[in-house]
């Protein structure tokens, strides 16, 4: 291990999701001569089916490799792969995620694929969003290779906009637009509100930040505290102030999608699979439309997606990067397009993303990709982020007096505390 041992130094308090604390137990007994056995981890039900089907390709072009999926709720995924990488046992390739790369990039537990995808002739950046490729790279080499992709849309309610004679969002929305829809969606005898303003980073915060021309994270330096952020957060703790959106209090049980999917709010910002794991229902279908986000100073979003990556411990290094560069290529990024769990982040298969849930304008999340920043990251982003909860959250309670400004100073001294003793570490 580099540095430190992989528990030491704040206990690697990931945030997040890996692979079911898998032993070796699979592997024990006699194994036929020349057939590697790999377990590959992941945390998302919903995309089961796909993977399944995946393996099962990759498996007719190596019949010498086994793959043994192995699923572990996110609740859990990231504490079980860290104990299970300390102990051993961990799987040979687990999905990872932007918060997490450069901990477990920073502890060698990672096999660097710089040198192999050089040598095969491989350019991840040629086929995949290239903000995408870098943020699973630290220190010049890469560690893992994106699978997929995400950026935030605007999710409407048809019924509530008709009720209401408020024009469906398309393109021309701003700002402005938002501000003056909300106050003709506020009911509150039924507890509706125009939009969802929950204090969720990925949906909300960044988005926000980046159309303002703000930003969260320079090396060691926080955004935090520069006015374009504090106005892209004023964004939305303008309208909670003014009771025309949620605070946190009434967000805390009971997140954006959720609200939408009850009639509560008629607009939140959701993510493309929230398109697949909340509107079973017909009806929430047919009154569910999509579109780009509004444009404050300017056209902004973030963008992030998960990656695979191989256990630097494990015992067929060959093999499991002969899976992962698969798992790269055009086939794997049709198969999960079909299946409309995600969208895939290899160029060019985003037809079969589109074509599987055409009731949904999910182009729009296509649209923004050009305007996206990539998820804002660094070796400690799990502590750094918890901290906004901390510092902002008494700005979200719709008390004016609550200063936004303030909080995010002080959220930006206190961040910039944990980027050094990163920087230092």
């Amino acid at each position: 291990m580099r540095r430190r041992t992989f528990l030491g130094g704040a206990a690697l308090a990931v945030a997040g999701a890996t692979t079911a604390a898998c032993s070796r137990e699979q592997d024990a007994g006699p194994r036929p001569a020349g057939v590697a056995r790999i377990s590959y981890g992941i945390w998302d039900q919903l995309q089961l089916p796909a993977m399944q089907e995946i393996v099962a390709a990759f498996r007719r072009e190596h019949p010498d490799i086994e793959i043994t999926l192995q699923l572990t709720p996110f609740t859990t995924y990231w504490t079980r792969l860290q104990t299970s990488i300390t102990g051993g046992g961990a799987p040979d390739v687990f999905w990872m995620n932007a918060p997490n790369i450069q901990r477990f990039s920073y502890y060698d537990t990672l096999l660097p694929l710089g040198d192999r995808l050089a040598a095969d002739g491989v350019d991840l950046a040629a086929d995949h969003p290239e903000n995408l490729v870098d943020l699973y790279a630290f220190e010049g080499e890469q560690y893992a290779i994106p699978k997929d992709y995400d950026c935030i849309a605007l999710y409407y309610n048809t019924e509530l906009f008709d009720r209401a004679g408020v024009p469906y969002p398309d393109e021309t929305w701003t700002w402005q637009t938002v501000r003056d829809a909300v106050a003709e969606f506020r009911d509150p005898a039924r507890g509706q509100y125009g939009i969802s303003s929950a204090l969720d980073r990925q949906r909300n915060l960044y988005p926000a930040i980046f159309q303002n021309e703000g930003w969260v994270l320079d090396g060691a330096r926080s955004g935090f505290a520069a006015e374009e952020t504090i106005g892209g957060l004023e964004f939305w703790t303008d309208m909670v102030n003014s009771g025309l959106a949620p605070n946190a209090m009434a967000t805390a049980d009971t997140d954006g999608r959720a609200l939408f999917l009850g009639g509560q709010v008629a607009m939140y910002y959701g993510l493309p699979n929230d398109a697949v794991q909340a509107y079973d229902d017909p009806a929430v279908r047919e009154r569910t439309g999509i579109a780009v986000l509004p444009a404050g100073r300017r056209r902004g979003n973030v963008i992030h997606g998960l990656a695979n990556a191989v256990n630097a411990r494990t015992p067929f290094p060959d093999a499991a990067y002969e899976f992962v560069k698969f798992l790269a290529g055009r086939e794997v990024g049709e198969i999960q397009g079909a299946s409309g769990s995600i969208l895939p982040s290899f160029a060019g298969t985003e037809g079969e993303y589109l074509a599987s849930r055409p009731e949904f304008n999910l182009q729009a999340f296509i649209d923004q990709i050009p305007d996206a920043t990539a998820y804002p990251a660094s070796m400690e982003t799990n502590a750094w982020e918890r901290l906004q909860e901390t510092y902002l959250a008494p700005a979200w309670i719709g008390d004016p007096g609550r200063n936004i400004a303030d909080a995010s100073r002080a959220l930006a001294a206190e961040m910039e505390r944990v980027l050094e003793a990163e920087a230092n570490a």
